[in-house]
């Protein structure tokens, strides 16, 4: 386990180095030796892999308290300040098991964690991911409905809140069951996670039928698989929807993994994909009183090719501003997507019913909802906005909760 103070008194080199966070990091493989050429520090470890660090990296990295706050675990470092020539003079293994590194010309002497070490070896390959949880992409072949948990368990136990956040990052969407059907829960429990996110509808907005809808989303029609505010530099990340009442006929939600239909275009189509990643649509929010544009690809990757978002809204599209000859490829691709979403071997499909509440990456998964008859019983959602950053940290500390304890 990390030691909090991030130091090594003097005279006690047996007693393991702390690390440049508040994780604990558990010893799998020691090191069995260490060697430098000034530039590089070479670490052998007991299983026989060989991980090289630069000297720069280490000592930006080192562990106490002349280079980490202890308090805040931030970096007082100052790479500017740092003297040329910076190398790595002498490395040995302490009797703590931890690299010990002297650093010249400023003669700094520091010692890492070796759990640490092995757990940012840059040299084996890429980097980890920054993210704890891989996501999975789905078909409603894979996944007929949401993977589902205790409502009323989120709210107490860590654990039961990691699983439904796993969950939630791996396939994008996990509903809750028996989650009170009392107003403004649907905050309580997105606030277990971290914080909401304010929009022009407010942190938490009803979901219903009105005589006066300024959004599609507060009638009875139909909606076509879509995310929420695309007309936003940086739309939501995350979406929480809490059923209050459903006595309506008609209605029944509908989910789908954006990254699976691009998966499938990408592998059938490389013209349409190369259209839906490529070119950019005007998102219009046409209120009365608020006016937001924004415009982006339907599709938006990585650097590495990985998906990061989808943006796809019928009813928020404005009109294409792009070049000429691009305006058919454009609507062909987003032809193919949005028949794609309408496949129901893309969907889950399934009714709301009172306590049952559903989180869902809104930057992957589209969702929508058949028509429902308003003059014939009530269909309340009680809605609010979060992020994906909250949902990685939060996953993050609970998973270092489990190791500390």
């Amino acid at each position: 386990m990390a030691d909090p103070t991030l130091q090594q008194p003097a005279g006690t080199a047996d007693i393991m180095p702390g690390t440049p966070d508040f994780d604990a990091y558990p010893v799998t493989e020691t090191i069995a030796a260490a060697k430098t050429d000034g530039d590089v520090v070479t670490v052998s470890w007991s299983d026989g892999l060989e991980s090289r660090y630069h000297a720069q990296w280490l000592r930006e990295n080192a562990a106490d308290p002349e280079t980490i706050n202890p308090l805040t675990r931030e970096s007082t470092y100052d790479l500017v300040a740092a003297p040329d020539g910076l190398r790595a003079a002498s490395v040995n293994v302490d009797a703590a098991g931890a690299l010990a590194v002297r650093f010249e010309p400023e003669g700094h002497e520091t010692a890492f964690h070796p759990g640490w070490l092995r757990a940012h070896d840059y040299s084996n390959g890429p980097a980890a991911a920054i993210d704890p949880v891989a996501p999975q992409v789905w078909t409603a072949a894979d996944n007929a409905e949401p993977p589902s948990f205790d409502g009323a368990a989120v709210l107490t136990d860590d654990a039961v809140l990691e699983d439904w956040l796993t969950a939630l990052a791996r396939f994008g969407l996990a509903r809750l069951r028996n989650v009170p059907a009392e107003p403004g829960m649907v905050a309580k429990v997105a606030g277990r996670i971290g914080t909401l996110r304010d929009s022009n509808f407010g942190i938490v907005f009803d979901v219903r039928a009105r005589p006066d809808p300024d959004s599609n989303a507060y009638t009875s029609l139909a909606l076509a698989p879509h995310t929420d505010l695309p007309t936003r530099e940086y739309q939501p990340g995350l979406q929480f929807l809490h059923c209050m009442e459903n006595t309506t006929a008609g209605g029944a939600a509908v989910y789908v993994d954006g990254f699976a239909v691009a998966d499938h275009i990408r592998k059938t189509d490389a013209d349409a994909f190369a259209a839906l990643t490529t070119i950019d649509w005007t998102f219009t929010n046409r209120a009365r009183d608020t006016d937001y544009r924004w415009r982006s690809p339907s599709v938006v990757l990585s650097p590495d090719g990985s998906y990061r978002e989808v943006r796809i809204g019928g009813f928020l599209r404005g009109p294409l501003a792009i070049p000429f000859d691009d305006v058919p490829r454009a609507y062909r691709a987003l032809k193919l997507y949005s028949r794609l979403a309408g496949d129901p071997a893309f969907q889950q499909v399934f009714t709301y019913r009172p306590g049952d509440l559903v989180g869902f990456d809104n930057r992957r998964i589209l969702h929508g909802r058949e028509a429902f008859d308003a003059g014939g019983g009530a269909r309340w959602l009680q809605g609010c906005y979060g992020e994906r950053e909250e949902l990685q940290s939060r996953l993050r500390v609970l998973a270092r909760n489990r190791r500390l304890q």
